[in-house]
């Protein structure tokens, strides 16, 4: 009889040759060999602790992102399988879902099932943005903020940009140089062409993740750009030089340069905000 026992349990853990194996139990430190299918979630995912059913739920798909147990476009098991799976009511887990949603996280797709989003997680942020409003930081605070990130991505776009991803930063500078030079100024359209000159530098940096940061940071700064525009009415060589002397650096390949025009561009811009 013990010798049967053992042989079951062997037969449970053990693949057969030819198959995947099945993915490391939530907070192993194994990593997953392959995107989790609706049998191996019952060994990711664990019943509710003493907490809320909804950020059980919520947090349990986090983890799994986060230890890439599981990736994106993969399916999740149906709801009446997470409801057993998590020790959670359904209604726990129809909440659970609408907040992964809002969040981007999840994709509810009618009549097929939910999967891990594929998108751009852009909404993911949203509650972050919303976040950094309501805790009002200094403006010191904000530009240091903004100096380091932007350094750090000019850096990389002078090492990383392709020709084609640099002539497309000149095009941006030159259309944004002939709008403010333009006799009748358009401060919409001048928002678009900064806020898409830092885009661009953010895609020529190569780098994904400092990428969505940098994003995510702009747009918070796109008040202040726009208060920026119209307090400075009066377009100078000054400001239109500001992003001319960061590609310049950029194509120049001199990281210390570029590094430079983002500072001196950072102090001007600070002026204009606060200029009276």
């Amino acid at each position: 009889m013990l010798k049967e026992k053992e042989h079951q349990a062997k037969s449970v853990h053990s693949p057969k040759r030819g198959e995947e194996p099945t993915p490391a139990p939530l907070g192993s430190t194994e990593p997953s060999t392959g995107s989790a299918d609706a049998t191996g979630f019952s060994t990711l995912l664990s019943a509710r602790p003493a907490a809320s059913s909804v950020d059980h739920v919520v947090n349990s798909i986090k983890e799994l992102l986060l230890s890439k147990k599981v990736m994106p476009g993969d399916r999740l098991p149906a709801e009446t399988e997470l409801t057993k799976l998590l020790s959670v009511s359904r209604g726990s887990v129809r909440e659970a879902m609408k907040i992964l949603s809002a969040l981007g996280i999840v994709e509810v797709k009618r009549g097929d099932g939910t999967y891990i989003s594929t998108r751009s997680v852009e909404a993911v942020f949203d509650p972050l943005l919303f976040s950094m409003i309501v805790s009002q930081p200094q403006f010191a605070e904000l530009k240091e903020l903004r100096l380091i990130l932007e350094k750090s991505v000019v850096r990389l776009v002078v090492r990383n940009a392709s020709e084609d991803e640099l002539r497309a930063l000149r095009e941006c500078v030159e259309q944004t140089v002939a709008l403010r030079n333009s006799p009748e100024r358009d401060n919409e359209k001048l928002l678009a062409h900064d806020l898409e000159f830092h885009r661009l530098l953010g895609q020529a940096c190569r780098n994904g993740p400092l990428e969505t940061v940098y994003k995510f940071v702009m747009q918070y700064f796109k008040i202040y750009i726009a208060q920026s525009l119209l307090k400075h009415t009066v377009p100078s060589q000054e400001t239109g030089e500001a992003h001319t002397k960061i590609l310049h650096a950029i194509e120049q390949r001199d990281e210390a340069a570029a590094e430079r025009a983002v500072e001196d561009s950072m102090e001007l811009w600070e002026y204009l905000v606060f200029k009276p």
